[in-house]
Formats: C-alpha cells, sequence, structure tokens
C-alpha cells in the first residue's frame, strides 16, 4: 500500500460524496408523493453529513475539498438519466451504481493505514446502506429501508 493510493482513495470517497449529494438534490423534484420526498430528504441529509464527516480527514492528509465539476456533473448526469421514471426504476438503478462502488470502498478499506480505519469502515458501512435501502424498497420493505438510513443520519429531519 502506498500513500498515494490511500489519498486517491480518501479522493474518490469524498467525491464520491459530492455526487450522492448532487444526485439526491435533483431527486427532490422528481416526486410529489411525501414518502418519497421524506426518503430523498434522508438520503441527502446522509450525503452532507458524510461529506463533512470526511473533510478533517482530508485536510489533514493536506487534500483538497473542493467539490470537483466532474463530481457535480455525474450526479446531474444520473439524476437526468432517472428523471421520469418509476420509484422502483430508480431503486434498480441505485442498486447497479452502488454494487460496483462497493467493491472500490472494500479496496480502500483494504489499504487504509490504521489511524484511518474507523473512517473508511464507516465509509463502506454507508455505502452498503446505501444498497441495502434501495434492495429493501425494492423488496417492499420500505419501513425498514428507511430506518437503515435514518439510524446513520445526525441530524435527524422531521417527517412532514
Amino acid at each position: 500500500m502506498s500513500e498515494s493510493e490511500f489519498k486517491q482513495g480518501m479522493i474518490e470517497l469524498y467525491q464520491g460524496e459530492v455526487f450522492g449529494e448532487v444526485l439526491f438534490d435533483q431527486m427532490l423534484s422528481f416526486f410529489d408523493e411525501d414518502e418519497y420526498k421524506y426518503k430523498i430528504s434522508v438520503l441527502l441529509q446522509l450525503e452532507t453529513e458524510t461529506k463533512a464527516r470526511l473533510r478533517p480527514t482530508m485536510l489533514e492528509l493536506e487534500l483538497d475539498i473542493c467539490e470537483y465539476p466532474e463530481s457535480r456533473k455525474m450526479g446531474l448526469d444520473m439524476a437526468t438519466v432517472m428523471k421520469g421514471k418509476t420509484w422502483n426504476e430508480i431503486m434498480e438503478m441505485i442498486c447497479q451504481a452502488v454494487e460496483p462502488a462497493l467493491l472500490r470502498y472494500k479496496a480502500i478499506a483494504d489499504i487504509t493505514p490504521p489511524k484511518y480505519a474507523e473512517l473508511t469502515q464507516y465509509m463502506l458501512s454507508h455505502e452498503t446502506s446505501m444498497l441495502n435501502f434501495a434492495q429493501l424498497e425494492l423488496a417492499g420493505k420500505t419501513d425498514e429501508s428507511i430506518e437503515i438510513i435514518h439510524s446513520q443520519v445526525k441530524n435527524k429531519l422531521p417527517k412532514v
């Protein structure tokens, strides 16, 4: 493991949160149903909080915390593809996007120095929860799905 590989992995984790934040922000306009709006809001909140959680380590490693335009564009592009699709179609797309990302997150966790292992394990758990959320939604376990995400959010959103 090289320090540069680990740092590149941290950049990927951070920019992944930028991507997710943009995606879920855009998705807020896709549905009129309160249930979906709430779930998307909680997903957005988790992405925002996770991005903020990564910042101290990014700065400690002397890595840039700017949001890369290409990360934002990827989020916008995925949102554009999702727009007009059904909730279940979007959940399928989330599964397809997260499954390969999980492999990369695992690879990053595997090369993490002990000092940062808790953070990268959290990131692996975070990404796994996104996949589990979408899978449970597709299985019709809609009450369980949001609890997986909601349990990770520090600043809880009121259900309106």
